[in-house]
């Protein structure tokens, strides 16, 4: 700064002074040297200004990557021993790696849905639901306990999900964008009453055997998918839910429980029920509304033992289609509002059990 000083200076004495180039006086005098080198004084100013900006830029640049290095490196820190609680084999320790993967989820924006994912991979892992107390023998009860322990470490854990999931969620916890991948896991209560989930959900091969899932009033924004899923107990409810993605229940098995689609809303480009085996149970279709133009699809389903209905369905554009079904010994029941829907479809012939016309 010296050095640039001393020649600015130089320069401008030099400019404003000089017969040949001075452009104030042909014989400059005691005043017009001064206002050189007032003037002179103000550009090194300036220059100096703009070279103390310059670095302080930098070193508040290299101070935020130290403090972000710094930052990373305690997340890194926290992750790795929430990690590690979650893999005790002590349910008091997996609980606390619980909130703490959670609270881990709500301060880490890169990393959050690193944390979601450890969380659904926890769910995934192989799990017998405990029987219910009636069904138990008349043994001790210490042999329960694992299995007791690790459903309540499951249902923490899904509970801690949902709560991030709501529609007014606490603020800074908010998980709606990640997505979550339950493929293959064995469920047996949640509640996700009024979730909303912006990113993909998966519960492709999950097994439900029993307990209570509530979805009512939660909007799923992107794709949804039960493909191959097993419903072999338990009740499900889906009343009022916002399907805006596409819904794919493909294949799925549904042979004991109940399923309720009361007042659901399918506004994807694909909402399919095809190739599923309804073989016990029962499953409520009321009042559920589709896209304008779209289609609840029941192509190649089986209907042979599950208690199925269709009642007070919303009109429109909107259709039913049951062609070539797998099985209809034990056809679905509906109403008018359901049989307007699908105007293709006749009353089967006893004699001919899979005989029917898809709409």
């Amino acid at each position: 700064m010296v050095v640039v000083a001393v020649l600015v200076l130089a320069c401008l004495l030099w400019l404003l002074t000089s017969d040949r180039t001075s452009p104030l006086s042909a014989s400059p005098d005691d005043q017009t040297t001064l206002e050189t080198i007032r003037l002179a004084f103000y550009a090194v100013a300036g220059l100096g200004g703009v070279i103390a900006l310059t670095v302080a830029y930098r070193k508040q640049r290299l101070n935020e990557g130290e403090s972000e290095r710094e930052q990373a490196r305690l997340f890194s820190e926290r992750f790795a021993a929430a990690a590690e609680q979650l893999s005790s084999e002590r349910a008091t320790n997996r609980l606390a790696g619980i909130y703490a993967m959670a609270a881990l989820g709500d301060e880490w924006d890169a990393g959050r849905q690193t944390c979601v994912n450890v969380l659904c991979a926890y769910l995934r892992m192989p799990y017998e639901a405990p029987p219910p107390r009636h069904e138990r023998d008349a043994g001790p009860m210490e042999a329960y306990w694992p299995v007791v322990e690790e459903r309540l470490v499951r249902h923490t854990m899904l509970s801690a999900i949902a709560e991030r999931l709501r529609a007014e969620p606490f603020r800074g916890r908010t998980w709606h964008e990640c997505d979550f991948d339950f493929t293959g896991a064995t469920l047996d209560e949640a509640d996700f009453d009024g979730a909303v989930f912006k990113g993909k959900v998966k519960f492709n091969y999950a097994r439900f055997p029993r307990g209570s899932f509530d979805f009512g009033a939660a909007t799923f924004m992107g794709p949804v998918s039960f493909r191959r899923a097993y419903f072999t107990g338990g009740r499900f409810f889906f009343d009022g839910t916002k399907c805006l993605g596409d819904f794919d229940f493909t294949e799925a098995n549904v042979s004991g429980g109940a399923l309720y689609f009361r007042y659901t809303t399918f506004r994807g480009d694909a909402t399919s029920f095809s190739g599923s085996n309804f073989v016990g149970g029962t499953v409520v279709f009321e009042g559920c509304e589709s896209a304008p133009v779209g289609r609840l699809r029941f192509d190649r389903v089986a209907f042979s033992g599950s208690q199925v209905s269709f009642t007070r369905m919303e009109p429109g554009s909107t259709t039913l289609s049951f062609a070539d079904p797998a099985a209809w010994t034990h056809p679905p029941s509906l109403d008018e509002s359901a049989m307007a829907l699908a105007p293709g479809l006749r009353a089967p012939d006893p004699r001919e059990a899979t005989s029917v016309d898809g709409a």
